[in-house]
Order: C-alpha cells, then structure tokens, then sequence
C-alpha cells in the first residue's frame, strides 16, 4: 500500500507539473492562422494541396484560423475595398467571412473553405452555397450576413488584423500567432513538416510518417 506520505508526493508533483505547464503556455494544441484571399493561385495552392490533404493528420492538435482578407485596399476609408484580384475576390472574401462566422468548428470551416478553393471559381456564389449546403451552414444566415452591416463589419476585423501585420506574401501563414520567416517558407512546400515542428510531444502519428 501506499503511504499517505507518497500520496501526497504525487499530488504535489502532480499540481506542480500542472502549474509549470501553464506558466509556461505549454499546449498539445497549435494555432495556425492562414491569412489568404480567395481568388489568389497560392492561397488556392496552399489550401488545395499543404492544407487539406495533411488536415486529418493533425486536426487534434492544430486550431486552424482562417482571415480572408489578403492585399485588399480599403482606399475609401468604410470598408468598400479594392481586392488584389478584383472584385469577385472581394465578394468570395466576404462570403467566406460570413461563414465562418457562424462557427460551426473547424472540421466544417476547413472542409468548406477546400470545397470552394478546389472549385473553377472560389468566389462564385453558387460554388459557395453549394460547398456550404454540403458542410451543414446556414445559406440564408450567410446571404444575410454577406449584405447587412455584419459582413462589413467581419471584413473590416480580418483587414485590421492584416494590416496590422504588413504582410509581404499571401498566404501567409502564422504559428501562435507570431510570423516566421523560416516557417513561412516551409509551411508553403512542406505544411505538415512546418506543423509538426511546432507541435509539443506526444506528436500525432502523421508527423511520423
């Protein structure tokens, strides 16, 4: 039998562990934002083939955040912007906002944003409803979305967040938040490598194979 003694060893190591852990940020769980715009070749690019493919290997210990906004222009100062690949990439930006915005979980917003970025047209409204009928959203809430004051306002946050950055590439691609050039470059030709790397131990079994 244990001594009152060791038990009591082992819930101070116990709590103490605990505490280092949190002190110290410690987390299985990796944010991973990915900055794009809709109509760019290497957001498509990254989404299509680093993104999804790897995704199922690692979903259980990456939170995925996604900001479409890219190297929009807000030239007018409310909001009405000038997208890098016109107009339609605004319109796909703002539906894809809206979207996501209804938080249905990641598993959702990651295939959902693969089906419309796999698609002949990303930032057509038809591929958009359809990928989001697929995934379980709400049509009528995002339409709604899309042209009432609440699309604008989700574009307006998501091009704060971007500008703020000053981002030279899109996609970009941040780890915790924080932007690394070396990761940056790896996430772009070798995302699962990229992740794996940023993912404390016990890793998952796709960073092994």
């Amino acid at each position: 039998m244990f001594s009152m003694t060791s038990i009591n060893l082992f819930l101070f190591m116990s709590i103490f562990v605990l505490f280092i852990g949190k002190s110290l940020n410690i987390s299985s769980h990796v944010k991973v934002s990915v900055y794009y715009e809709c109509l760019c070749p290497d957001s498509i690019d990254f989404i299509k083939n680093q993104l999804w493919p790897n995704y199922e290997g690692l979903k259980d210990n990456i939170v995925v955040d996604f900001v479409p906004y890219g190297f929009a222009k807000d030239s007018s100062g409310n909001w009405i912007l000038e997208c890098q690949h016109g107009t339609n990439e605004c319109r796909g930006n703002k539906y894809h906002a809206c979207a996501f915005d209804q938080q249905k979980g990641q598993n959702k917003d990651v295939a959902f944003l693969s089906c419309s970025m796999s698609s002949s047209d990303p930032s057509s409204v038809e591929i958009i409803k359809n990928c989001a009928n697929e995934n379980g959203y709400n049509w009528s809430a995002i339409s709604e979305c899309y042209n009432g004051n609440r699309g604008n306002d989700l574009i307006a946050k998501y091009g704060e967040r971007t500008d703020s950055l000053k981002l030279k590439f899109i996609p970009s691609i941040l780890f915790n938040d924080k932007f690394d050039q070396k990761l940056q470059d790896e996430s772009i030709d070798n995302f699962l490598k990229a992740a794996c790397s940023q993912i404390s131990e016990p890793k998952p079994k796709a960073c092994h194979e």
